[in-house]
């Protein structure tokens, strides 16, 4: 109390160097300040004080005895700091009634100075006199309402600490702080409601049926996920664990799916797991609703329970689940395990490999990092997605794994930088369309000259295939980059582009692809009469369905 009061004020005290004689010179001052500073002094040494004063023996014996308590300050400095209580100023009479409580000396008029600085005084004043009442016992509405005060606005955890040793210090001696915390149970504010769960799970004292039927009802109704994990912690705080843990079982089994998955959030957040729940357990990864099995799969991963039947069933969701959240949540539930096995592995290797969706992917390779699945096969594996991977994200996971397991290798990098600048080139637009018109043309060069011109063939010559057309057909090549443009003059480049070496032989395999042909020509002529063609032709100027 007296330490969060100095910081307040931003006093900053010293007393192992001062001597009495100088504080009874301060405490006489004329400057407000120095009077305070001394008395706060004073109150520190005090607090701070050795409580026993420990003698060597003789030293043969080598045992020591202890002497009487020190005595906290010397009865000229307590007799100066009582005159100080009559300080014409509030602020030195504030500092000596808090040093009056840091003696534990019960002084009337110190108390009349903290009820007043209670009701009137600033905000910090009122919170150092509301600790120093409750402290001595005063179970009054001020000094609860000041206590509650702090801890609903002042949330911090040193400030919550202390409110909750004041609040159970008093719990026993009036029921009004559970009747006020009760009030707090409806607020408005969701943080407001979980502060009260937490203040009654921690205040000791009997608490009224009401406030158990309340809290049931804010664990299961509640619309904040957070405020229905307080209320049942709460609960099962308040020994009525067993009440919990029987409602989770019924909606397990008896609920509707928002129930069901209600009941699962619990069991994940309280990490309450008992062989009754289990059966009801294993069956949600196999309910028909999709959130259910999602929400048992955030279960199993927050209990982290190593059961061979929630593993199996967690293997299956990943094999046969038809929704990739479903997927991903229990890769991820897999991964906050820990437990390793081959099967595992090789669902996580071929997850992050061949799976459809990046979110499957992307935890894939996170619970890969978690689990720490190193070997020549998880770095085979990694190559692979960082050559063709498309997702940043997933892209990003998988770099920082490699570099977490020091599978990085400039070399690799360097070849997969390359194989990739490869492949951009190779796919821009022009030189796609330039590659199709060169074969076009040099099919067509190859049919003309079949059609034209007879080559005598050469004994032991093999037949052109399609593979020894297309490398002919592009052996003078360079792949150059270029930049991709949005027209081009499809004239120009086939009039630029050189036929390859005439080929004598007719019957090759190349010259049965399809081409484009401007005038294409029926194999099948049409041997009818002007008349047959006009009886052909109908009433209605088209061919009859018959012809």
């Amino acid at each position: 109390m007296l330490k969060e009061w100095k910081i307040a004020w931003a006093l900053v005290v010293e007393w192992r160097h001062k001597t009495v004689e100088g504080l009874l010179q301060s405490l006489v001052d004329r400057n407000n300040n120095a009077r305070i500073q001394a008395i706060v002094t004073c109150a520190t040494a005090a607090l701070e004080r050795p409580r026993t004063a420990i003698g060597q023996g003789c030293p043969d014996k080598e045992e020591t005895m202890k002497a009487p308590l020190v005595q906290d300050l010397p009865e000229v400095l307590k007799s100066a700091l009582e005159a100080a209580l009559h300080d014409k100023n509030v602020y030195v009479q504030m500092a000596a009634a808090i040093c009056q409580y840091a003696m534990e000396s019960h002084n009337p008029l110190a108390q009349d100075i903290m009820q007043t600085a209670l009701l009137k005084g600033n905000t910090v004043d009122s919170w150092a006199a509301a600790q120093c009442l409750a402290l001595e016992g005063a179970a009054t509405y001020p000094v609860i309402k000041r206590i509650l005060h702090q801890l609903f606005y002042k949330k911090n955890e040193d400030t919550e600490h202390q409110a909750y040793m004041l609040l159970s210090h008093l719990s026993g001696k009036s029921s009004l702080i559970h009747t006020i915390l009760a009030v707090e149970l409806n607020s408005r504010q969701w943080k407001d409601r979980i502060v009260a769960c937490r203040a009654l799970s921690r205040i000791s004292g009997t608490v009224c049926l009401d406030i158990k039927h309340k809290l049931i009802q804010l664990m299961w109704n509640d619309w904040h996920k957070e405020v229905r994990q307080a209320a049942a912690k709460a609960l099962g705080q308040m020994s009525l664990g067993k009440e919990v843990h029987d409602t989770i079982r019924v909606k397990l089994c008896q609920g509707n799916s928002k129930e069901r998955v209600e009941a699962l959030s619990l069991i994940g957040g309280l990490k309450l797991m008992t062989a009754k729940l289990l059966p009801s357990f294993l069956n949600c990864f196999s309910d028909d609703f999709m959130a259910v099995r999602r929400a048992a799969c955030l279960a199993a991963g927050a209990l982290q329970i190593r059961n061979a039947m929630v593993l199996r069933c967690l293997l299956n969701l990943i094999q046969k689940d038809p929704y990739w959240k479903v997927k991903a949540f229990a890769i991820r539930a897999l991964g906050q395990i820990g437990q390793v096995n081959p099967q595992l592995t090789d669902l996580l290797l071929w997850a992050i490999h061949y799976e459809s969706s990046p979110g499957v992917r992307l935890e894939a390779c996170r619970s890969i990092l978690a689990l720490k699945l190193q070997g020549d096969r998880v770095k085979d594996t990694f190559l692979d997605v960082l050559l063709l991977e498309n997702h940043d994200a997933v892209l990003k996971e998988v770099h920082q794994a490699m570099k977490i397991f020091n599978l990085e290798n400039e070399g690799d990098r360097e070849l997969l930088q390359e194989i990739k600048n490869r492949i951009q080139t190779l796919n821009q637009k022009d030189l796609l369309m330039q590659k199709i018109f060169k074969i076009e043309a040099a099919i067509k060069k190859v049919k003309a000259e079949a059609k034209h011109i007879y080559f005598q063939p050469k004994e032991g010559q093999k037949p052109l295939t399609l593979h020894t057309f297309l490398q002919e057909a592009f052996h003078d090549e360079e792949v150059v980059p270029g930049k991709p443009s949005e027209f081009y003059d499809i004239e120009s480049i086939i009039k630029s582009l050189r036929p390859p070496t005439p080929n004598p032989w007719s019957q090759s395999p190349a010259l049965s692809l399809n081409t484009r042909s401007r005038s294409p020509s029926s194999p099948v002529r049409d041997l009818r009469t002007a008349r047959e063609k006009r009886i052909a032709m109908g009433p209605f100027g088209a061919d009859s369905p018959s012809f």
